[in-house]
């Protein structure tokens, strides 16, 4: 549950750090590896967090009405993306609409400079299929060391990639 404020935090900043990702007519997933990894965890009314790999999902309160067994796998690849299961599994809207997110880290992934980042609802076969309401934090510096890392606010479970 720690990372859970620092994440909400993120998502609701008004920083000019922090900023909801644009439509770009050139598409693609980010050049990025990620070695395996699952993990599965229940998680009921109360909320919780889950991480595997790069990325952690935040359920938040009354976002689901029962327990629930979550698996979340990040394949051994050379994008960075998560499978979610119970696949379909939709959140309830709870009252301030951050039912549940998706923070993925990209630092030392290969974003084209001239693109936002965004997650991306893929197939098995990682072909977009649409796009999540996203926020970014980047490096303000291309020298910074910092995190970098992508929030997307989840309706229902699928697949998810790291996407410009």
């Amino acid at each position: 549950m720690g990372l859970q404020a620092p994440t909400l935090a993120a998502a609701r900043s008004k920083d000019t750090t922090s900023t909801a990702s644009t439509t770009s007519k050139k598409t693609g997933l980010v050049a990025c590896s990620q070695t395996y990894d699952s993990v599965t965890k229940v998680i009921g009314p109360l909320g919780d967090t889950l991480q595997v790999g790069h990325h952690i999902l935040v359920v938040h309160a009354l976002a689901l009405t029962d327990t629930v067994s979550i698996t979340a796998v990040a394949p051994a690849d050379t994008v960075r993306w998560v499978r979610f299961h119970p696949d379909g599994l939709v959140f309830q809207p709870t009252a301030d609409g951050w039912s549940a997110l998706l923070y993925t880290n990209y630092k030392d992934c290969g974003v084209p400079t001239t693109q936002t980042v965004r997650l991306a609802q893929v197939s098995d076969s990682l072909a977009i299929e649409g796009y999540l309401p996203t926020y970014v934090q980047s490096r303000k510096n291309p020298w910074s060391q910092a995190n970098q890392y992508v929030i997307g606010l989840l309706q229902h479970f699928s697949n998810y990639a790291v996407a410009w």
